[in-house]
């Protein structure tokens, strides 16, 4: 599920490289918002502290309520850095990351 959501999100930041309606820019605020908090959350779960800290500063930065004025150019980069993090996200994620912590709590 995870790494569907992690799709879906690198698929909207490619797509906001392209000339959209202003209309999709702001829908694809919320739907980053919403999948980053999901993502923080899950890592959270997983007890699992880095994914957590970054999840969670995707989820300001890209929050359709409290807009970050950045120029256009510095947009651009920071979309570039997270679409290559988060392609190395799906690339090295392990298979399933609730055996360890499942494994953590029988003892």
């Amino acid at each position: 599920m995870n790494q569907l959501v992690k799709l879906i999100l690198t698929g909207i930041l490619i797509l906001s490289f392209f000339k959209m309606p202003s209309l999709f820019y702001r829908f694809s605020s919320y739907l980053l918002f919403s999948g980053f908090g999901w993502l923080a959350y899950d890592a959270f779960h997983r007890r699992d502290h880095t994914d957590v800290k970054i999840f969670v500063a995707l989820t300001i930065l890209y929050n359709p309520f409290f807009i970050i004025p950045f120029p256009h150019f510095l947009w651009i980069i920071i979309n570039t850095v997270v679409i290559i993090g988060m392609i190395l996200n799906i690339l090295f994620a392990e298979d399933n990351p609730y055996e360890d912590s499942i494994k953590k709590d029988d003892h």
